[in-house]
């Protein structure tokens, strides 16, 4: 752990990294692009990061539980969302950096396929569905353009090609260069799989 945290360290006190974090250095339509908000500004630090040697980043885009009032959240968060996204891929493209970084765009579970009466908070929302989801992946020298499977028409459960969390962790893993085989010591020293199962996803590969 010292180790480690050493390491951690020396990443936020480098002075590479921290030039990566003054984005006034950045062209200020290309800041526009991105969205002048927290998660537009986010996704191009993400970007800069990259470039400076940051081998993973999270930009957290939080606040998605709309059991209730979907529409104005839809309306508030898709816009930023959509700027942010259309211009990282756009902006890593002519950079040349496609293939070596992997954008993963997902959360942890989907929204119910029908709405809810509101919940008697506001207008109608969606509640939590674990049945199924969508994820992207994009660049890290996966093949782009191609949807794997497919839900029912009301998006309620999967009909061609399931796949599972553990597939994409394994096709990350796989992007990334990593064992999917191999074990973690957990502070007792018992060995703990990086992944219990799962194969990365042929189509993408």
């Amino acid at each position: 752990m010292d180790r480690f945290e050493q390491q951690a360290y020396e990443l936020v006190t480098s002075p590479q990294v921290r030039k990566a974090f003054d984005l006034s250095s950045e062209d200020e339509k290309l800041r526009d692009r991105y969205g002048r908000n927290n998660w537009g500004q986010s996704t191009l630090l993400a970007r800069r990061l990259a470039e400076s040697g940051v081998t993973f980043t999270a930009v957290h885009m939080g606040g998605w539980d709309h059991h209730w009032n979907l529409k104005q959240g839809m309306e508030d968060y898709l816009p930023r969302v959509d700027a942010a996204v259309a211009t990282l891929f756009e902006d890593i493209a002519s950079r040349g950096l496609t293939s070596k970084i992997c954008v993963v765009i997902c959360g942890e579970f989907s929204r119910t396929p029908r709405m809810n009466d509101g919940s008697g908070q506001g207008t109608p929302g969606r509640d939590h569905w674990g049945n199924s989801m969508a994820v992207v992946m994009a660049g890290g020298g996966l093949k782009n353009g191609v949807v794997v499977g497919s839900t029912d028409p009301k998006g309620e459960a999967p009909v061609e090609r399931p796949l599972t969390p553990q597939d994409f962790h394994a096709t990350l893993y796989h992007v990334l260069g990593v064992d999917p085989t191999q074990a973690f010591l957990d502070h007792s020293g018992r060995p703990v799989p990086a992944i219990d199962a799962g194969e990365p996803i042929k189509e993408l590969i």
